[in-house]
């Protein structure tokens, strides 16, 4: 003990040694107020991470989450896009696959000559050539005619550039195309209709030949015809055209016709 007393400091003693220190330091320490430890920064971090934690937690618990955003709506220009391209199909399986018709597909559908003549079945003839404008402009008018009565009367298409036609250009007098020439069931002209003709006179005449009719609507039609002739082809000597009815008939070149 008298060691240790020896070795405290001259302040401490003088404390301890004078009369009523330890009263009045037991005074100071009561009447003093206690002051809270200064938070070093890690520990101060660490309890604001702490309290935003347990804000979170408390607004999860109170509110409840967002509704997930929706999905954008399409752009008007894909929607329209969309109808074109739907539009575009209709219109194409509409023309069979092919667009508008043609000559060359009414050409491709039609029955052979001797076919129809054979079949028992009435015969709608067209003579046309592939550079009439007029025979362009009734290839709608013939294939809608024909895809609704193709299955009771044989369509035939002749054109006059193919000189084996000759003879069938002078039996019916072929001097103007489109020249429709319609036959009964026996193979007899019953009428015939020329150039531009109306849609309704075509109907109308095939109808009739499907019902067995042989008096048409429309019998000797004609107006607007293009001329049996292309423009750039000079006249022919005369030649000799075997008539597959019989005969042989000397013309000229059908092309030169009329």
């Amino acid at each position: 003990m008298a060691a240790s007393v020896a070795k405290t400091s001259p302040a401490v003693a003088r404390v301890t040694s004078s009369p009523g220190a330890g009263s009045r330091a037991r005074r100071g320490a009561a009447a003093a107020p206690v002051r809270p430890a200064r938070l070093t920064p890690p520990r101060r971090a660490r309890r604001l991470d702490a309290r935003a934690a347990e804000g979170a937690a408390s607004d999860s618990t109170s509110s409840p989450p967002p509704p997930p955003p929706e999905p954008p709506s399409s752009p008007p220009g894909k929607a329209i896009a969309g109808a074109g391209f739907a539009l575009g199909v209709a219109l194409f399986a509409s023309g069979l696959g092919g667009g508008a018709p043609t000559l060359a597909s009414l050409e491709r559908d039609a029955v052979s000559l001797d076919v129809a003549l054979a079949n028992g079945r009435p015969t709608v003839v067209e003579f046309y050539a592939d550079w009439c404008e007029v025979c362009k402009e009734s290839a709608p008018s013939v294939f809608d005619v024909e895809r609704r009565f193709g299955g009771d009367v044989n369509f035939v298409m002749l054109n006059i550039d193919n000189t084996k036609w000759g003879g069938e250009m002078d039996q019916y007098g072929v001097d103007g195309i489109p020249h429709l020439v319609f036959l009964d069931k026996s193979g007899r002209a019953e009428g015939q209709v020329v150039g531009k003709f109306p849609k309704a006179a075509l109907e109308q005449n095939v109808q009739a030949l499907a019902e067995g009719k042989t008096a048409l609507p429309f019998a000797k039609f004609q107006e607007g015809a293009s001329a049996a002739r292309a423009p750039d082809i000079a006249a022919a000597p005369q030649s000799a055209v075997d008539d597959p009815r019989g005969g042989a008939v000397y013309n000229a070149d059908p092309r030169a016709h009329g």
